[in-house]
């Protein structure tokens, strides 16, 4: 039986009847050791058939974490699990996942500025909090240059100093195409934009026979499907582009401000235009005809619309639409409720923009705040929704909300059945099974004269229908290829997938870098990870070199920087004095970690251990 608790109270009571101040300190060392108990934490991540890489990483940092006597488990969970519980609930001690990077960095701004902590989507989800790095990040975004490159790299040395989550990797990406079927361009990957619109198929004579069987039949085994589940589907024809997926979210939601199911956002983009979209390493006009900024006022953007553009529902496209686009985004319930309900997907995109005008059916002002134009330029890849829908859906949700905060309709409707205005129409989507789309005939890619950026795509599309299919891995997508029935992979092969792809001759295997980075997450709400000292004594247990190796086969870059392969990336002997300090405490490239000195990382940071070697923490 333990001994009963004593607590500060009873101290002070018992000084209060005459006991001598050296017995009151024996006292209070009892208390202590009585009131102290080994630490625990929960690694949440995904499960292996989602991302195995994830699930490998997050099982690694398990393993190290008990090695120095914290009694660490791993969490699997399903991928809208695991965002629901980091950024909307902020419900999670560490988690294992991969940020989608983004082309500026004036990303990071949402992602650490303490600004946003209480928000939701990738905004501050760590609940980090640093004046100077505030100070920093406000900064970068109204400079240009070798000054800006300056104060990032100040930003940079802070984060990896403070940790607030630790960079492990950037990997290499491996897709597999039937080259007989279609035709990828040579720069950017099968799962975006460009590739698609820009995808040849092959005349169909000149393809080999194919089996009969659909790609949804031939995964019909994974679950049984009622009537209730699925909406108007189609299934594709010899001219229709087949590809398949591990990420079931956008057959469950297409709501493009809903944080928890939207991943890297390829299919959001085919169905909703956005003003801008970056083309060929550069940022473009899309929806937008042109754009300038007035002479006048050199913080206000003059954007001017394409001719004719339609959404998929047959109304024209307007510059209202633009204006309550921004509107919208920055408070979902149109002032309707007591406070701002901001989308948490784009807020950081949104809260660059002061005021949006009508100037005319086509023409809007775009006033910013003092940013740097490059940065301003973020906020015009925000998708344009269409005012006649989504203004009826500014009221409150009626779903049961978890953290109980004031949510809208908008922000929760899965909108299976979406109007947007992009190249591509949704035409059916079948529950955890496959979507269904279309090329928007009235898009303006599908006129025979566009201007010089967009060439690639002039003419419309070379397929008439683009079915995603939902498989349970990467091997069975390469196994539906190696069948016929599917024509490229959009989720990235893990290395034992793609060496099976490449030892098929009628496959091909496609590589690019990633567009995100592998990373542990940490909760700053919660002890002892409020502990900066703590956070670099868990960030020290990663062996970034042994990771790549056992985790992409050395096919990914280790960084310790989100910025880590970018322009950004720092250089020179002060970054490398700031890197060093994180250096692993083991033996480098092998995983191996030097028990005694881990331990006495986690002494220095102020914890102690027991005698069974269990770090202890107050109750």
């Amino acid at each position: 039986m333990s001994s009963p608790r004593l607590h500060r109270r009873s101290l002070l009571a018992l000084a209060a009847a005459g006991l001598t101040s050296g017995c009151i300190r024996q006292f209070e060392s009892a208390v202590s050791r009585d009131e102290t108990r080994q630490l625990s934490l929960k690694i949440k991540t995904v499960p292996a058939d989602a991302d195995a890489a994830a699930t490998k990483l997050a099982r690694y940092l398990s393993t190290r974490l008990q090695q120095v006597g914290i009694d660490a488990t791993v969490v699997p969970m399903s991928r809208e699990e695991l965002l629901r519980s980091v950024l909307l609930n902020h419900d999670f001690d560490m988690y294992v996942y991969r940020y989608p990077l983004q082309q500026d960095p004036d990303f990071l701004r949402p992602l650490f500025h303490s600004r946003f902590s209480p928000d939701t989507g990738w905004k501050n989800p760590f609940g980090y909090g640093d004046l100077s790095v505030d100070s920093l990040l406000e900064r970068q975004r109204t400079e240009t240059g070798p000054v800006r490159a300056a104060t990032l790299e100040d930003v940079q040395r802070r984060l990896v100093e403070n940790q607030p989550l630790t960079p492990i990797c950037v990997p290499t990406t491996f897709r597999a195409t039937r080259p007989e079927r279609v035709e990828w361009p040579s720069e950017p990957p099968i799962h975006s934009v460009p590739a698609y619109l820009a995808a040849t198929l092959a005349d169909p004579e000149s393809v080999p026979s194919t089996p009969a069987e659909t790609a949804s039949d031939a995964v019909q085994n994974q679950s049984t499907l009622t009537t209730t589940e699925r909406t108007t589907a189609t299934s594709p024809s010899e001219t229709g582009l087949r590809i398949t997926t591990t990420d079931a979210r956008p057959t469950e939601n297409l709501n493009p401000l809903s944080a928890p199911f939207r991943s890297d956002g390829t299919v959001i983009r085919l169905i909703y235009d956005s003003l801008g979209r970056e083309l060929d390493g550069q940022f473009r006009p899309w929806m937008a005809e042109s754009w300038s900024w007035l002479d006048s006022d050199s913080s206000t953007l003059a954007v001017r619309l394409r001719d004719d553009l339609t959404w998929h529902d047959g109304r024209d496209v307007t510059a209202s639409d633009v204006e309550f686009t921004f509107e919208f985004l920055d408070d979902t319930s149109l002032g309707s409720f007591d406070q701002p309900v901001p989308s948490p997907r784009y807020r950081g995109r949104a809260s660059l923009v002061e005021e949006v005008s009508v100037r005319s059916a086509r023409e809007v002002y775009i006033r910013f705040d003092d940013v740097a134009e490059t940065v301003a330029e973020r906020s015009l890849t925000v998708p344009i929704l269409p005012k006649h829908v989504w203004e009826a859906y500014a009221r409150k949700t009626s779903m049961p909300v978890p953290n109980g905060g004031p949510v809208t309709e908008a922000l929760v409707r899965n909108n299976l059945r979406p109007v947007g205005s992009g190249p591509l129409r949704v035409t059916g989507t079948s529950l955890r099974e496959s979507v269904s789309m279309e090329p928007f005939e009235s898009h303006f890619l599908s006129s025979d004269s566009v201007e010089e950026p967009l060439e690639p795509f002039e003419g419309g599309f070379s397929f008439d229908s683009l079915e995603f299919t939902v498989v349970p891995s990467d091997g069975a997508a390469v196994e539906l290829l190696r069948g016929g029935t599917v024509d490229a992979t959009a989720n990235p092969l893990s290395p034992d997938a793609a060496d099976v792809a490449r030892s098929t001759s009628s496959l091909d295997v496609l590589e690019n870098q990633s567009r995100w980075c592998y990373h542990v997450g940490y909760n700053l709400r919660r002890a002892p990870l409020t502990n900066p000292r703590f956070r670099r004594a868990v960030a020290r247990l990663v062996d970034r070199q042994f990771l790549t190796s056992y985790l992409f086969d050395g096919d990914a870059t280790d960084v310790v920087s989100i910025l880590g392969t970018t322009e950004f990336a720092p250089q020179g002997d002060s970054w490398k004095t700031t890197v060093d300090s994180l250096e692993f405490a083991g033996t480098r490239g092998t995983g191996t970690l030097d028990i005694d000195r881990a331990r006495s990382m986690f002494e220095n940071a102020g914890y102690t251990y027991s005698s069974e070697s269990e770090l202890l923490v107050q109750e």
